[in-house]
């Protein structure tokens, strides 16, 4: 029963009813022999390796914080979560679809994996965003992505209390702009997030810092840049957006306890950039400007204000320092504030008869840099389309961006972009020429199970790429049937989803149209 259950949801055949049921109850109205979209709502995770894409981290543990009503279900239909090479799917509950245009159902998902900083990252489903695809990058804190510099130290402490200064540092490299430090005094002792000193011979740190620049760096920033969750300077709840200057992590244990306070403050400097924007001046960082200074706790994915620094030479370098008596991960940004919802882009596409995936960022006008990891992702793309965003800066213009290939790290050639604009209170057109739309190839895909009489075809998301190519295209079927311009005839692909376990094949398309019938043996065992 609980397989029959799973693939109604997972390939949504159709449920003829009138109210809104639970997943367990689906089961009464099934009926195999018509198809329709009962998963209205569907979600792909990707996690990468930011310096290594192509491997995805390992043993990825996933938690949903705030699913109330188990508004958030896995592919099967569940409420435990796995992460299978890189890839988490998820289904909303018909419960909890948004209810109108202006409603929102917002999720926020916390991802840790052995050896790289854990992510707190959220999803926002709308009336107009029902096929959700993300990309989320992790760093391996021993083999960080260009722009991003880790330290691992291990200090002698005398019964949890060190005895010698200590300064760790991330130097700058060909691979790393700015660099950071911080310095701990003698005689300083350690306590838990409870207030207890940690007693023991050896503190362990593991330190990161993140340039403010770069596609690698940006991407793994934690949260996002316009979180949802910020305690301001007046200590209440603000609706901001964040521009960076520079983000370092600072973890520390001693026997596996997590240090959360000091008894003497230890001292966090961080170098800037030159060529950094100063949002409060509207020109490049110097010396004499002031920084917020802000830290975040990635477990409840919260941004709180701690001070304010200022910008110091030292060594004909630019940087900030400040003191602290707790740790946590801490930011340098400027700030200002953001609308909920944007206005509408347009997309004029004349060229083209149907739509495509295609790689879109929102970026500041001024330097190309998107807002956040939200910002940057695959949209299905056609004539008359409108592209909204939630919670985005307002005051400040922008550009939206689209490049012909899948991902940041396979952005391919940029097609168009938009003149700038303030997104919050303008409205605008990007165009899409022709060229974008060269073939269009269709299929319509056909799941049979010969043993059993049974056929159905799929509503799901899938990947797929030339034979022997490196990079995944994302792509979704309705109904069994989908379309696309990033495909050619006379060529063989390789698809690949994910029905309870990983499912492939190759085929090759020898038409602009094409009917595939797949007889799986995967999917039928675990279907009936």
């Amino acid at each position: 029963m609980k397989k029959i259950i799973y693939i109604l949801l997972l390939l949504t055949l159709v449920i003829p009813t009138s109210c809104e049921k639970m997943p367990n109850e689906v089961v009464d109205d099934f009926n195999l022999g018509i198809n329709s979209d009962f998963l209205e709502y569907t979600l792909v995770v990707e996690f990468i390796d930011a310096a290594n894409p192509q491997n995805p981290p390992q043993d990825i543990e996933l938690q949903i914080l705030d699913n109330e009503n188990n508004g958030l279900l896995d592919s099967e239909g569940e409420v435990e979560f796995s992460v299978d090479a890189g890839i988490a799917s998820f289904i909303l509950n018909p419960n909890s679809k948004p209810n109108g245009p202006e409603d929102v159902k917002s999720f926020n998902l916390y991802a840790e994996a052995p050896g790289f900083l854990p992510v707190n990252f959220q999803v926002d489903f709308t009336e107009n965003s029902k096929d959700q695809n993300l990309t989320i990058s992790m760093v391996n804190t021993e083999t960080p992505p260009s722009g991003v510099g880790s330290s691992i130290e291990n200090l002698n402490l005398s019964n949890g209390t060190l005895n010698n200064s200590a300064t760790i540092e991330i130097p700058v490299s060909d691979e790393k702009i700015t660099g950071a430090a911080i310095k701990l005094e003698p005689g300083t002792i350690f306590y838990d997030a409870n207030g207890n000193q940690i007693f023991g011979e050896s503190l362990n740190i593991n330190f990161t810092h993140f340039d403010a620049s770069g596609d690698a760096s940006l991407s793994a920033f934690p949260g996002g840049f316009t979180p949802e969750s910020v305690i301001g300077e007046n200590g209440e709840e603000e609706n901001i957006y964040f521009v960076t200057a520079g983000f370092a992590s600072i973890d520390m244990d001693i026997d596996g306890i997590n240090v959360k306070e000091f008894s003497k403050p230890i001292k966090v400097t961080m170098e800037v950039d030159s060529n950094g924007f100063n949002l409060d001046t509207d020109a490049d960082i110097k010396i004499g400007d002031q920084i917020p200074v802000w830290s975040y706790e990635v477990e409840s994915g919260t941004w709180v204000y701690e001070k304010t620094g200022t910008v110091v030479s030292n060594n004909a370098k630019m940087e900030v320092s400040f003191e602290t008596d707790h740790l946590t991960w801490y930011n340098l940004d400027f700030y200002s504030y953001t609308c909920y919802r944007s206005n509408a882009i347009t997309v004029n596409a004349p060229g083209s008869s149907m739509g495509s995936y295609f790689y879109t960022e929102l970026v500041y006008a001024y330097n190309n840099q998107p807002v956040g990891y939200y910002a940057r992702k695959r949209m299905y793309l056609y004539d008359g389309a409108q592209i909204n965003y939630l919670r985005v800066p307002n005051n400040i213009p922008m550009k939206v961006r689209i490049f012909n290939g899948s991902n940041w790290y396979n952005k391919g050639n940029l097609i168009t972009e938009t003149e700038p604009f303030i997104i919050c209170t303008e409205s605008t057109t990007i165009n899409l020429p022709s060229s974008a739309f060269p073939q269009l190839v269709s299929a319509e895909v056909t799941i049979e199970c010969p043993y059993s009489n049974f056929k159905f075809k799929p509503s799901y998301w899938f990947y797929y790429r030339e034979k022997g190519a490196r990079w995944w295209n994302y792509g979704y079927m309705h109904s069994g049937k989908f379309q696309t311009y990033r495909m050619k005839t006379a060529t063989t692909y390789e698809f690949r989803t994910y029905f309870g376990g990983w499912v492939t094949t190759e085929y090759t398309l020898t038409n602009n149209e094409n009917f595939i019938d797949i007889i799986s043996d995967e999917i039928c065992n675990f279907a009936l």
